[in-house]
């Protein structure tokens, strides 16, 4: 017998800081949640030496929460095959994604009382769905990015431009069969963003199991480097920041190309992030500064150096950046298929396309209008509490009548 109200939540990783468990924990209706890695403060393996990137494996919020994880032993096991070289034989993703899916699906079978609801992240969903709608559980599936179209995208990208190696490569078929098993199994399937949703509807998702739910950003007062980073060699410069993968999805060809039509103008561009392509493909253009990856204490102080946030993404499920850009009050000049987040004119400029032109001609408008916009600048405000009640809405009516579309472009 399930109980109706409550959930249970599957995650690898600390994706979106665990706010899915969070809200849920915050009304009262966690039941558990199941994820790879939980180390409290007090873990013994934050004073190992090289555990620095697992630092953010817990959150206060959860303290108090009922977590389950497979133990030291599953971690020890993934760190002895990262570092292995005989077994890297396929994607480290793929590999950690079906030792989870093992691991919870087992869990899942022996947990009582059996939850009403149990949401997953894509991709590492297919064997806990097959045991939760055994069970009689609904089944709701979080969409992290927007399915074999952006693989398409990024596969055209390629085409496009010859001259740019990267370590990126398309998904191998199977790989996207097992995501369509998901999506049969799955009762509803949250996206966070009408870009995502539309790139669902062209794969032939049923509209009805399609529900916009926007990500959720919370600032944290911690305390983060304060030096300015050296984005510009000249205050007089509109200096640009782009925060994230430098690779062909989130449009860097196309902003390289951009910065070099802007070579004549005050305008510098700093790229921070672990970077799928050569740096050599910018290495002569002196308007372009490479910082490489930042830790999280240095971010603020990222955005605090920028003139503006840079996201000429072809394509993104979300794209968090431009809330935490905006939450430290940098203005975002985005693509159109991420996330509503910007409003042009008001937090933001919108790209009316990618060609570098576009963007070049972009840049020059936010150089010209940056101090026009409003101070504080505005974004959306789309909390907690709000995620825990679409959440709770998923299965409140019919799904002809439940369109949380309109939640989601009203907090925009």
């Amino acid at each position: 017998m399930s109980t109706n109200s409550s959930w249970l939540a599957l995650q690898i990783g600390a994706r979106e800081h665990y706010a899915i468990p969070r809200a849920l924990h915050q009304r009262g209706q966690l039941q558990a949640l199941f994820t790879d890695h939980w180390l409290p403060p007090a873990s013994l393996i934050n004073r190992l030496p090289g555990t620095q990137r697992l630092a953010g494996r817990w959150h206060p919020d959860l303290e108090h929460a009922r977590v389950v994880a497979p133990g030291y032993g599953a971690l020890f096991r993934e760190v002895s095959h990262r570092f292995n070289p005989f077994a890297r034989h396929g994607r480290p993703t793929h590999a950690r994604n079906r030792r989870f899916q093992a691991w919870a699906s087992r869990t899942l079978a022996a947990t009582t009382p059996i939850p009403g609801s149990i949401f997953s992240y894509s991709y590492g969903a297919l064997q806990p769905f097959q045991i939760a709608k055994g069970q009689g559980c609904r089944t709701v599936l979080g969409q992290i990015d927007c399915g074999p179209a952006e693989d398409r995208v990024v596969a055209e990208e390629r085409r496009r431009y010859p001259q740019f190696e990267t370590s990126w490569r398309s998904e191998p078929s199977h790989y996207w069969d097992r995501w369509r098993e998901e999506l049969v199994l799955a009762d509803r399937i949250v996206v966070n963003s009408r870009w995502s949703y539309r790139c669902m509807l062209e794969e032939g998702i049923p509209q009805h199991k399609l529900q916009i739910i926007p990500l959720v950003y919370q600032a944290k007062n911690v305390h983060v480097s304060t030096a300015p980073l050296p984005l510009s060699h000249s205050s007089d410069h509109f200096r640009l920041l782009f925060l994230g993968t430098v690779g062909l999805r989130k449009g860097i060809a196309r902003l390289l190309d951009a910065m070099r039509i802007l070579n004549q103008h005050p305008v510098v561009l700093a790229l921070a992030g672990p970077s799928e392509l050569d740096p050599a493909n910018w290495a002569g253009c002196s308007n372009i500064h490479w910082i490489g990856p930042l830790p999280r204490s240095a971010v603020a102080a990222a955005y605090a150096s920028a003139d503006a946030m840079i996201l000429p993404s072809l394509s993104d499920g979300f794209a968090i950046t431009q809330l935490e850009s905006l939450a430290n009050q940098c203005p975002v000049i985005a693509s159109r298929n991420c996330g509503d987040v910007v409003e042009h004119g008001v937090n933001g400029w919108l790209l009316a396309n990618l060609e570098p032109e576009t963007i070049a001609a972009t840049i020059l408008e936010a150089m010209e209008t940056r101090k026009q916009l409003p101070h504080p600048l505005p974004m959306p405000a789309f909390d907690l509490r709000d995620l825990g009640e679409a959440l709770s809405h998923l299965f409140a009516s019919s799904p002809e009548e439940n369109d949380l579309m309109a939640i989601a472009e009203g907090s925009a």
